[in-house]
């Protein structure tokens, strides 16, 4: 009898009595040990346990009722054991190589699948790729679109596919853009059709994908409004969307009943249906971009880029035909004046509504455009003659006299425009224009000016002028001459006036008149004002110490209204009145009348300021602007300049005379020593006594002198000892030659 064994179970067993198996001594016999038996129905039986390798947990089990086997039969058992593993171990082998090899065909199955996905994954990703590409290299919308289409119904593996974008105009309809698969017959007949109709209206009214089988419809015959086809049986759409906003759908359609779009397939049309978006937005913001790029973010009126470009156009077809084209540069009168006393807001409103009535009151054909701030251009193609331009300009004025209704009130507005007319060079024409509007703007309110070549001479000669400016003061160019104030009963000198001159080296003596307010406009005025205040200030203190007879001989200089401003002006006449050791007594600051106007609380501060240092004061040209009785009281003037016109009207009939004899009247009831200014006849000074205006100054008296010329007048004035100056000593024949270097006009003096 054998049993083969594993882990204590019978694999096989031979020999035992039919119905028994072996017990459960066979079984607990320990491996390589020989023992006795009980077989049941045979009795005791020799037994030996011999294992069949160390590859696997068997062991064979050998019963005999006879004699016990001998060595041989014992090896001879263990080599078939030994035969018995091997035999197993071949045919575990087998069947492992047979797993394996069913294995790798799956696994190459699998595999390939894979391979395949992955192939078709990633053609699909090169084709979004590039639309992306296209995307951003602003591609004709159109091309972006028809790509999206066809790539989703290459990826989809659908026999016809559309985009229909809703009308921009006429939202409740959509044009179909892009197709493929669709006769050209069938897409005439359903280019446009309404927004709602077909697969894709749902999709739009859902925002969702929708699905068309022969369950859920809609009818293949509904579908024609997506594909421009009736043969379509299943479809499948999704939304687009622009700015956010549904715009129109996608749609891939299959002529086979039984086609079944997976989940996969709905992915991939919804993935071309995001980049048919991101292609919408995209194409809008550069629209927009572009829009902002060249259109005024006010008035939505063309830019000076805009501009620009039409009028180089406009050239190009006037240098083909022979015509001109006319420019008008329009700037509104006041407008800084109306923003600040109505707001900004009320002033922006005003602009577009500027923008408006040019825009109407023009030919379709012309161009109107806000160059910037209240700066208004229009081109005119196709001129006739010159005329034609002033022809417009006037339109424009007669458009801008009707009132405004801003802020609650009426607004009345003009504008100063500058014409020009030729094919010359786009930035040629707008300078030419800009420089006519500056001309008209100094000649009035409302008016226009055509450009003259000697416009553009004068600016050239002004741009030069600013910049040997610059140079002047270091360059030792500038001096100062000066005008004696004299006391009109006595004829004596009590003062004289400090006045810029500049001998430019090759332009000879500029006038005051010319550099004056270039200084100002360009900023160098306070650097200029500092050196004429130190100049003055030091020739003062000398005169004071060499005429120690006359100590109350003053030198008066002019402030200008940008170092009235600055807050540093009083450190500034503190510096100058230390360094020259003039007593402050000696120097007067004369303030035009307007520019105390211009801000009455800041002026009263800078004023005092400057009082506190122990100054004179004086309001220079008084009459020629606007001051009001409260605000004179409350300056700590000295003294009130009386500003020449007046002084001029003496001996006429008209009423100037009455308001010469006001200004000496009101200069009396605010304790003010009045000093008439531009005194040329004999009868003006007799006039002026009469009146109660006992200083001034003027030619008759003396016109500017060099600082030698006014010294040698001091001291022939006899101030030493006090004399009495003389009407004529001022006017003395060689005081007269030695002065004639530096004399000027009296209309230059200022």
């Amino acid at each position: 009898m054998a049993a083969l064994l594993q882990h204590g179970e019978v694999l096989a067993s031979v020999g035992f009595p039919s119905g028994q198996e072996p017990g459960e001594a066979l079984l607990g016999l320990p491996e390589g040990e020989e023992g006795t038996l009980d077989v049941p129905g045979i009795g005791a039986c020799w037994t030996l346990s011999l294992p069949l390798g160390t590859d696997y947990p068997l062991r064979i089990v050998i019963a005999s009722p006879g004699e016990r086997l001998d060595r041989g039969e014992t090896d001879l058992l263990r080599g078939m054991g030994r035969v018995l593993a091997l035999g197993l171990r071949s045919l575990e082998l087998l069947t492992n190589e047979r797993t394996l090899r069913e294995r790798s065909e799956d696994q190459a199955t699998e595999n390939a699948r894979l391979l395949e996905a992955l192939r078709r994954r990633q053609v699909l990703l090169e084709r979004l790729s590039r639309l992306q590409r296209a995307i951003v290299d602003r591609l004709p919308i159109h091309e972006i679109l028809q790509a999206a289409v066809e790539g989703a119904c290459e990826f989809v593996g659908g026999d016809v596919a559309a985009l229909r974008r809703r009308d921009a105009d006429e939202p409740s309809h959509a044009t179909l853009v892009a197709s493929v698969g669709s006769s050209a017959g069938e897409l005439a007949a359903h280019r446009r059709e309404p927004a709602d109709a077909g697969l894709g209206g749902r999709a739009m009214r859902e925002r969702q994908l929708a699905v068309s089988d022969a369950v859920t419809g809609p009818r293949a015959s509904d579908l024609s409004a997506d594909f421009g086809a009736g043969n379509v049986a299943t479809a499948m759409a999704v939304p687009i969307y622009e700015k956010g906003q549904v715009a129109g759908s996608l749609a891939v359609g299959s002529h086979e009943s039984s086609r079944d779009f997976s989940a996969r397939d709905q992915q991939v049309l919804s993935a071309f249906a995001e980049h048919a978006s991101l292609a919408l937005d995209h194409a809008r913001a550069v629209e927009e971009a572009i829009h902002e790029a060249f259109h005024d973010s006010l008035t939505g009126m063309p830019n000076r880029a805009l501009f620009r470009d039409r009028l180089e156009q406009a050239l190009t077809r006037a240098e083909h035909t022979g015509g001109s084209v006319g420019v008008l540069v329009c700037d509104l009168d006041g407008f800084q004046t109306f923003n600040d006393s109505l707001g900004p807001e009320t002033g922006d409103r005003l602009l577009q509504a500027v923008g408006e009535r040019l825009g109407a009151c023009l030919r379709p054909s012309d161009t109107v455009a806000r160059l910037g701030g209240d700066e208004f251009a229009v081109l005119l193609e196709s001129l006739r003659e010159p005329e034609d331009a002033a022809r417009a300009a006037r339109r424009i004025l007669d458009a801008l006299e009707a009132p405004f209704e801003l802020a609650g009130r009426e607004v009345f507005v003009s504008v100063s425009i500058g014409m020009t007319a030729g094919a010359d060079t786009a930035d040629t024409l707008l300078r030419d224009a800009d420089l006519a509007m500056y001309r008209a703007k100094k000649q009035g309110r409302g008016r226009y000016t055509m450009y003259e070549p000697e416009m553009h001479t004068a600016i050239v000669e002004r741009l030069e002028l600013e910049v040997d400016l610059k140079r002047a003061i270091e360059r030792e160019e500038l001096l100062l001459a000066y005008q004696p104030i004299f006391n009109l009963r006595s004829q004596s000198v009590v003062g004289l006036e400090a006045l810029v001159r500049w001998r430019h080296p090759t332009r000879g003596l500029v006038k005051p008149d010319r550099f004056v307010p270039l200084a100002e406009e360009s900023g160098q005025i306070i650097a200029l004002g500092r050196w004429v205040l130190r100049t003055a200030a030091h020739q003062a203190a000398l005169w004071r110490a060499r005429y120690p007879g006359f100590p109350s001989l003053q030198v008066a200089v002019n402030i200008s209204g940008a170092q009235l401003a600055e807050d540093g002006l009083r450190a500034e006449v503190a510096e100058a009145l230390e360094l020259s050791q003039l007593d402050p007594g000696g120097l007067v600051l004369e303030i035009t009348e307007t520019i105390l106007m211009d801000d009455i609380d800041a002026a009263v501060k800078r004023l005092g300021d400057l009082k506190d240092l122990g100054v004179d004061l004086a309001i220079d040209d008084f009459g020629s602007g606007y001051s009001s009785l409260t605000s004179l009281r409350r300056f700590p003037l000295n003294s009130l300049k009386i500003e020449r016109h007046f002084v001029a009207g003496i001996g006429s009939d008209d009423e100037e005379p009455a308001l010469l004899r006001a200004i000496v009247d009101l200069a009396e009831i605010f304790d003010l020593d009045p000093v008439a200014e531009g005194i040329e006849r004999r009868d003006q000074g007799e006039r002026l006594l009469e009146l109660g205006c006992e200083l001034g100054q003027g030619n008759l008296l003396s016109k500017p002198l060099s600082a030698g010329d006014a010294d040698a007048l001091l001291l022939k004035a006899g101030l030493m000892q006090g004399e009495d100056a003389r009407s004529g000593s001022a006017a003395d024949e060689g005081t007269e030659e030695a002065a004639s270097d530096v004399r000027v006009a009296d209309d230059e003096v200022g």
